[in-house]
């Protein structure tokens, strides 16, 4: 095999294998897709043929692609089709109004004007915009704008009278419609209570979504994003990304969490049993990983399931989002079918519902090595992360929450409650494999602004949450490499730099391991390689 010719050699460069003894080689040699062989310049060099391309890195930090274990980027392609509402750089609710207001003209009448990515703490007036502004701005079109949280949405008067919501329609199980003083709704829902009006929402088409796609991987590719694990997968956008894959657009690896239907629980679970799906279904490039179940709501939103009442949103002990005994016979279901389950769970409460409902899984029927996981993870304190060990969980930590939510966070939960947001190390300390995610486009940068929150904690304001939890460089590296892929039963061949695993490499325009911790968030990436090809160079 090695006296075969390479079809790319890297050297000179400074490599960050992240293998078991966190190795660093100045060179790498790749071959159908695949590393051959990771070592010095001269001995790699000499795998170098007429045909084989060369990369000098010229002394640049190289590591493996970034897998970002928790993302949506169906959400993210219909989003980039909506008026984004993000702030910054949006300041305050006139410029939201403004920007409504123009895409309703240029629509016309009648038509759903979609919004999304808002988010009130971040405006100058610090409030929620109210279904009366919205009628003010756009009186002609219905109005849905999602929170960038995807738990809460605002809407005006007559996206209430398209849906036949009216001052009498109670709230749903697992959701609440907000109400002033005088029991009017404000346009304000959270949590379930946003399906009453999404369901009259025509979904984006397939062709539309598949376009929308493009611009999703080439931002991931941008980010150095290799691989992620899609957190909603549906079926418009799972047969959108495998025609993108078909038409040769391979640029990004995708773990699929196959959504349960909301409206019919169990649906779609039944249908993979009936099939004989299991976890690990699919190919390199699209595969079914687990099944996706929400359990509670939102951190910043106030609405995750806690101990103790909350300081944001509904200010209480939060919302199921599906019955603890729903759950535990989603999660005996798919378990016993030999599908993992990834568990919405953000507060502590939410936590131990979704281990309960694991550990009466395994109680029923044993099987090593499931990995279910908890997705976010986010408030989790020693007695759920002695619960997390005992049952062999994978979390999949929202670390990456903590620089653009952080500071609600900090609000909804205090100082004592926001010390266990995310620990990521006492979870390396008692031998916890957590993955690092951003939960895209809850959160919309790059992966280096998480590696840089999980080593500093700071928000973007500066604010230090939990600094106990704070973890070393190579730590934060390997949370999104190669914990990541075990996450997903792929450390066999992702995750780090070594013979035989699948080649995929980012190049950084600085030193990772040698840059102030300040400048982690500031790097970029200069290439990036997915399965031994150049697919983005800046």
């Amino acid at each position: 095999m090695l006296g075969l010719c390479a079809d790319t050699v890297l050297f000179d460069g400074k490599i960050v294998t992240v293998d078991d003894r966190d190795s660093i080689v100045e060179a790498v040699a790749i071959r159908d897709g695949r590393f051959v062989a990771v070592g010095g310049t001269d001995e790699v060099m000499a795998l170098a043929g007429e045909s084989t391309r060369v990369i000098d890195l010229k002394g640049k930090t190289a590591m493996p692609g970034i897998i970002d274990s928790h993302t949506h980027p169906g959400g993210i392609a219909s989003r980039f089709m909506e008026v984004d509402c993000r702030a910054p750089p949006v300041r305050n609710i006139h410029e939201i109004l403004g920007m409504l207001k123009a895409k309703a003209e240029k629509i016309g009448p009648g038509k759903w004007v979609m919004g999304a990515n808002f988010n009130d703490s971040k405006l100058e007036e610090k409030r929620h915009i109210t279904r009366w502004e919205l009628d003010e701005a756009v009186p002609d079109n219905p109005v849905f704008i999602v929170a960038d949280t995807g738990h809460q949405a605002l809407m005006n008067s007559l996206a209430f009278e398209v849906a036949g919501v009216t001052k009498d329609t109670p709230d749903p199980p697992g959701g609440e419609l907000e109400r002033n003083e005088d029991g009017l709704h404000t346009g304000l829902l959270y949590e379930n209570a946003v399906g009453l009006i999404r369901e009259h929402i025509l979904e984006y088409t397939v062709a539309e979504l598949k376009e929308s796609f493009r611009k999703v991987v080439d931002q991931f590719s941008a980010w150095g994003v290799t691989s992620t694990h899609n957190a909603s997968g549906r079926k418009s956008e799972i047969r959108a990304y495998k025609q993108l894959l078909d038409d040769g657009v391979r640029q990004v690896r995708m773990n699929l969490m196959v959504s349960v239907n909301s409206d019919v629980p169990g649906g779609v679970l039944d249908a993979l049993e009936l099939a004989g799906v299991e976890s690990g279904f699919g190919d390199a490039w699209l595969r079914v990983m687990s099944v996706k179940i929400m359990g509670d709501g939102s951190g910043a939103g106030g609405t995750c399931c806690v101990y103790e009442p909350q300081h944001r949103g509904t200010k209480g002990l939060g919302m199921w989002m599906t019955d603890p005994e729903e759950m535990k016979r989603l999660v005996v279901k798919a378990h016993d079918a030999g599908l993992r389950v990834s568990i919405h769970s953000i507060g502590d409460r939410g936590v131990d519902m979704a281990l309960d409902a694991i550990e009466e899984a395994q109680k029923r029927n044993p099987k090593p090595d499931m990995r279910h996981r908890i997705e976010h993870n986010s408030l989790c304190t020693p007695k759920q992360l002695r619960r997390i060990k005992e049952l062999g969980v994978t979390p999949s930590s929202s670390v990456g929450y903590m620089y653009g939510l952080g500071d609600q966070y900090a609000e909804n939960f205090g100082p004592e409650r926001s010390r266990w947001l995310h620990p990521h190390k006492t979870m390396k300390e008692i031998g916890i494999i957590a993955g690092g995610n951003s939960d895209c486009p809850v959160t919309y940068y790059s992966p280096f602004v998480q590696i840089y929150e999980a080593v500093t904690r700071k928000t973007s304001s500066g604010k230090v949450v939990g600094p106990e939890e704070a973890i070393g460089v190579m730590d934060a590296i390997r949370v999104y490499t190669w914990n990541g892929a075990y996450l997903s039963k792929e450390e066999d061949r992702l995750g780090s730099v070594e013979p035989g695993k699948l080649a995929d490499l980012i190049v950084l325009d600085r030193d990772i391991l040698t840059v102030p911790q300040d400048e982690i968030k500031d790097i970029q990436v200069l290439t990036t390689i997915v399965d031994g090809r150049v697919v983005y160079e800046k």
